[in-house]
């Protein structure tokens, strides 16, 4: 069974970075294909203005990823962080397919494609937290709530928590949302 995943990391939040690492490293084990979406120098030059910034890094999304035959898969995963949330959603669209999306900390602009079938995840310390709930709730999303957890999913100074934050949303993941949700919502994590 061939299987494919394709990561949109944030901005500065590379795939160098706890989440963005240790799902690539999950998707490894599992056997999935992979490809990581690198529009980093894009997002950080400092004479593109934002405007430009987002085209390029659309151009060069919808380039990486036209001529995939996503048929020849079983199973497509977009596993998304922030800003490439959007990008994430932007480019299902554009395509015409309808991947596993994983939404990792939202931002405002994916909210439009995010479905109630999507696994997201977002703490509750987030600065875009607020308008990330009240979109879910009038959408029937059912989200992972991360109490305290900012946007990178983290508690400030608590690094232990945070590392327990870490494990706990790579099993989340591995299980696509259904198989450990009950087990991860806790009260450790309340909905």
């Amino acid at each position: 069974m061939k299987k494919l995943v394709i990561m949109f990391p944030g901005v500065g939040y590379t795939m160098d970075f706890p989440l963005m690492y240790y799902a690539s490293f999950l998707y490894e084990a599992k056997g999935y294909e992979q490809i990581h979406m690198k529009y980093n120098s894009i997002l950080l030059d400092p004479d593109l203005s934002r405007e430009e910034k987002t085209l390029k890094t659309r151009a060069y999304v919808w380039e990486k990823a036209k001529d995939i035959d996503f048929s020849a898969y079983e199973e497509v995963v977009f596993f998304s962080k922030s800003f490439g949330t959007a990008e994430a959603g932007i480019l299902a669209e554009k395509l015409g397919i309808n991947p596993i999306q994983i939404y990792l900390t939202p931002v405002p602009r994916a909210l439009p494609y995010i479905k109630e079938e999507d696994t997201v995840v977002i703490g509750t310390a987030d600065e875009v937290y607020p308008e990330c709930k009240a979109y879910f709730d009038e959408h029937g999303v059912q989200p992972m709530y991360i109490e305290g957890a900012n946007h990178s999913l983290e508690v400030e100074g608590e690094p232990f928590e945070s590392l327990e934050i870490l494990r706990d949303v790579m099993r989340y993941i591995e299980g696509q949302a259904g198989l450990l949700y009950d087990q991860l919502c806790s009260s450790e994590y309340p909905v």
